[in-house]
């Protein structure tokens, strides 16, 4: 009896564990992913692995309401404004304003009935501006649900926007096109990609050429109504990270921009600071309604643009401008070279001096045309005073 007994409960063990072990070897269901969530990660990937090399120089965590603020730029390179500011209008609260240096032209986002947010473009005639007119290109194909914060660069070619749609990552995107003229309107709006963009709303990218610092604003890891403006250097070439030397968990790290001292580069983050910092002194002095001085004669001093009366004296006043950061980027340039000579190898030193002796002659001739530039204005100027006065 007993023997039958250790039989059936051996019996039973065996079936019991052959049942346990097919409950293992059952292989588990995989979770079904989409493929639009399968092509999105994939985008992701692609965009993160190929994160631009920038210089992150500051941040800074403002309300979104005003973040605005935050944003130091020169007046030579334009203005941004909130659409109700700028309008003095309580309509349009989500939109805003890009205005040209000379204040004759403006880029501006409107939201139409159907609630699309879309690019516009308007002339001041007189003390009046013109009814808005559809940027042309930037969204024909309706890729976008919205498109906003709009930045034009001096050269009235390369705009930069944020945009909703099939094309970001999450929320808004920074985007950037280029004006076609002879087709008279703007090209293929294109991503450009992380370290700007996330998963989160990142918009508002502004380049001021002259101080060589932007500034774009984003949302991602901040609680509601709050923006962090991050401060960067921008880089004339597109530079990214080797994933033979960056492992993909630093790059990653670099497109979340986890910590900005890991981008900084000596001794040029120490000049970037400076430069930011004389942009925020410039700004608090142009709160006094003085955004520069530029000497006419013994008695007369210009302090906006506004103030030049001589035709065409305006734009040639942000040619110079144009001018002098060419000439202050390249005597900063022949700086770090000479400072990389003084401590290369006689074969380094040979193939350097061709180079320095270029560039050396190159700010020459910038420094000649800044001098006559200088005086064509001064004298344009002087003529028309004199004209006025008669």
């Amino acid at each position: 009896m007993k023997l039958r007994s250790l039989t059936i409960i051996l019996m039973l063990m065996i079936t019991i564990i052959g049942a346990a072990q097919k409950r293992k070897q059952t292989p588990r269901h995989k979770t079904q992913v989409s493929p639009e969530v399968a092509a999105w990660q994939e985008r992701l990937d692609r965009m993160t692995m190929a994160t631009q090399r920038i210089m992150v120089i500051d941040s800074i965590v403002v309300d979104k309401n005003d973040f605005l603020q935050h944003y130091y730029l020169n007046p030579e390179e334009g203005h941004i404004d909130s659409y109700s500011h700028f309008f003095n209008t309580q309509q349009q609260p989500n939109a805003y304003v890009y205005l040209n240096a000379i204040g004759n032209q403006c880029i501006l986002s409107q939201e139409d009935e159907d609630g699309i947010i879309n690019l516009y473009e308007s002339d001041k005639e007189g003390n009046k501006w013109t009814k808005p007119r559809l940027l042309q290109g930037v969204n024909d194909a309706k890729q976008f649900f919205h498109v906003n914060y709009p930045f034009m660069m001096p050269d009235g070619v390369t705009l930069y926007f944020a945009a909703e749609g099939d094309e970001s990552l999450g929320g808004y995107d920074i985007f950037v096109t280029t004006y076609d003229t002879e087709e008279d309107r703007f090209l293929t709006p294109e991503n450009i990609g992380m370290p700007f963009n996330s998963e989160a709303n990142d918009y508002m990218m502004v380049i001021d050429e002259y101080d060589r610092i932007g500034w774009f604003a984003t949302d991602r890891g901040q609680e509601d109504g709050k923006v962090c403006i991050y401060t960067f250097v921008p880089s004339d070439v597109r530079q990214t990270y080797d994933p033979e030397t960056y492992s993909k968990e630093q790059i990653t790290n670099f497109a979340r921009i986890t910590d900005i001292t890991e981008t900084w580069v000596s001794p040029d983050i120490d000049q970037a600071l400076e430069r930011l910092e004389k942009a925020k002194a410039r700004q608090k002095k142009n709160t006094d309604n003085e955004e520069f001085t530029f000497v006419i004669n013994d008695d007369v001093d210009y302090h906006k643009l506004s103030d030049f009366k001589a035709k065409g004296n305006a734009q040639r006043y942000l040619q110079l401008v144009k001018l002098r950061s060419q000439q202050t980027a390249l005597q900063q340039a022949i700086e770090r070279v000479r400072e990389y000579y003084s401590g290369a190898t006689a074969d380094e030193k040979r193939e350097m001096a061709p180079e320095i002796i270029a560039t050396e002659q190159q700010q020459h001739q910038i420094h000649i045309e800044i001098h006559n530039l200088e005086k064509i204005i001064r004298n344009e100027e002087n003529i028309t005073l004199r004209n006025t006065q008669k």
